[in-house]
């Protein structure tokens, strides 16, 4: 018979596989936005939260037991306002997702240290398979890879969203810069530069502002402000790898993937002369002045520029601001229970006369709001509010570790994109902040929070 600490050890490596590949597979199947493919991520994350219930009992800390609580009222909630409005399966997308989250974050807090950290490995190594893809799709004008926006090829990765793409690339750098080791530290520079190169290919404005609002996070202490400072190589590695990519950026000019490989090859190059800043200053100034002769003098690249300027640039959108309208008149019909999952009709006639049909706001408080009600948007938030007080209380400027303020900034980044895209209708993604902001916080060590015993089973 095999002993306690042993069984135990069997059932956490069960939970990491069991989350582990529901991210994996989350994050190449694109994204499990459709039925079937959530349906296999919600198997998976249900099956790592039934070992954790078999295993052991630990104590669970209380920002992960008021998480997981109002993320399963939540999902109770839909099932709820669905039922008001005479059609109980329409809410069951979102019933699934609650309990997919809460189920995850229960699951995830239980694992011991070595799980943790396997569990971060996947976390990174996923987001490099997806940003190596979103960079594959943009060079060789891959579908679905990239799709052409506004005149552009946008890295879209396996996701094939890029402003979905953009979100998972961020938190993949919010904690890349966390959990690596500062002694390896060309792996940190390589990690965070694919990354970053990858969510630049997307071209996402408010994936760059999550990017920005999450680094405020690191920059609030000293050894966040450290390991960034660290990290300098990376910018001009990128830049130059960037460079590459521009004349491929047209919808309407062919791929050149020579040019985008001389342009990796040169930001590789760059990032293994780090521990020779005069060396790489040269090397900066050269690659710079070739990538510019090669490139900057094609029309291709041009056209490149002056659309990325012209529309990814921009703060306004007429056709977002559409959708807002349009929700928020639904919204005020029905404010405290929502007109119902699913019911929120977004026929219209846009800003210049047009018939439209959509689907999302690109708004998910507003569209939660209007579906669900102030209630369903108070309880959905308040999960994602429990992980940020969770993260918020365990910051500590005198300590080495990281983890803590990376645990806010994955939140603080996730829920600043929702407010521009509607990343919760992509399960991968609140699964992948949800998790990593766990593990993050069970690296940090113990809270001075209470934390509530489970009844043994």
């Amino acid at each position: 018979m095999s002993s306690p600490t042993v069984t135990t050890t069997f059932r956490h490596r069960v939970i990491v596989l069991g989350l582990g590949t529901a991210l994996g597979y989350g994050a190449l199947a694109q994204g499990a936005f459709y039925t079937e493919q959530f349906g296999n991520v919600l198997l998976l994350v249900a099956v790592a939260a039934g070992v954790r219930a078999l295993s052991r009992p630990r104590r669970t800390e209380r920002f992960v037991v008021v998480c997981a609580g109002s993320w399963t009222l939540f999902a109770a909630w839909a099932l709820t306002s669905a039922s008001m409005h005479g059609d109980v399966r329409a809410g069951l997308p979102m019933a699934a997702l609650g309990c997919c989250l809460a189920a995850a974050v229960w699951a995830a807090s239980g694992l011991p240290e070595r799980a943790r950290h396997v569990l971060e490995v996947v976390i990174l190594g996923t987001a490099v398979v997806v940003a190596a893809s979103a960079w594959v799709g943009v060079a060789l004008h891959l579908e679905p890879l990239a799709l052409p926006s506004d005149g552009l090829w946008r890295a879209a990765s396996t996701l094939t969203y890029a402003n979905a793409a953009a979100s998972f690339l961020v938190t993949g750098v919010l904690v890349a810069v966390a959990v690596l080791p500062p002694h390896r530290r060309m792996l940190s520079l390589a990690v965070v530069s694919i990354l970053l190169l990858a969510l630049l290919a997307t071209m996402s404005r408010a994936g760059v502002l999550g990017l920005a609002v999450g680094t405020l996070a690191h920059v609030t202490t000293r050894s966040g402000r450290a390991r960034l400072a660290r990290l300098w190589p990376v910018l001009p590695a990128v830049a130059v790898a960037f460079a590459g990519l521009l004349p491929s950026l047209p919808a309407e000019s062919d791929a050149d993937p020579i040019l985008a490989l001389a342009g990796l090859a040169g930001g590789i190059a760059l990032l293994a002369m780090h521990r020779h800043p005069r060396l790489l200053g040269l090397a900066v100034t050269g690659i710079a002045m070739g990538l510019t002769a090669l490139s900057f003098g094609s029309p291709a690249t041009v056209e490149a520029v002056t659309g990325i300027a012209s529309t990814r640039l921009s703060t306004t959108s007429d056709d977002r601001d559409d959708l807002t309208r349009v929700t928020a008149e639904q919204f005020w019909s029905s404010p405290v229970s929502g007109v119902g999952p699913g019911r929120l009709d977004l026929e219209y006639v846009n800003h210049q006369g047009v018939p439209v049909r959509a689907e999302y706001t690109h708004n998910e408080y507003l569209q939660l709001a209007t579906e669900t009600g102030l209630v369903g948007v108070v309880l959905a938030v308040a999960g994602s509010a429990a992980l940020a007080v969770g993260a918020f209380r365990r910051r500590n400027p005198s300590a080495a570790e990281l983890a803590r303020p990376a645990a806010l900034a994955v939140v603080a980044a996730f829920c600043v994109h929702s407010a521009f895209d509607f990343l919760w209708h992509i399960p991968v993604l609140p699964l992948l902040t949800a998790l990593s902001v766990v593990v993050l916080l069970a690296t940090a060590g113990p809270a001075s929070r209470p934390t509530v015993p489970e009844a043994s089973s």
